[in-house]
């Protein structure tokens, strides 16, 4: 099965599956804190407090990425 992933770039499988594990309301709000300032390190915590497990590491490579492609367009 294949899970659409609205966020921008091209998120990893860990990402895509949090994503599709949230309902809208908390889509928002992961968007929001992955997109903006939230510390890699809280954002993991926050996480990890409702079962999602993903490494700060991960997040860290996913905002770069993001920074690498709006600098080459």
């Amino acid at each position: 099965m294949t899970t659409r992933c609205d966020l921008p770039g091209r998120p990893g499988p860990r990402l895509q599956a949090i994503w599709a594990a949230l309902d809208g309301a908390e889509r928002k709000a992961f968007e929001r804190h992955l997109m903006n300032d939230t510390a890699a390190e809280d954002l993991v915590w926050i996480l990890d407090r409702y079962g999602h497990r993903v490494s700060a590491s991960t997040i860290r490579t996913y905002r770069r990425r993001l920074r690498q492609e709006a600098n080459d367009s």
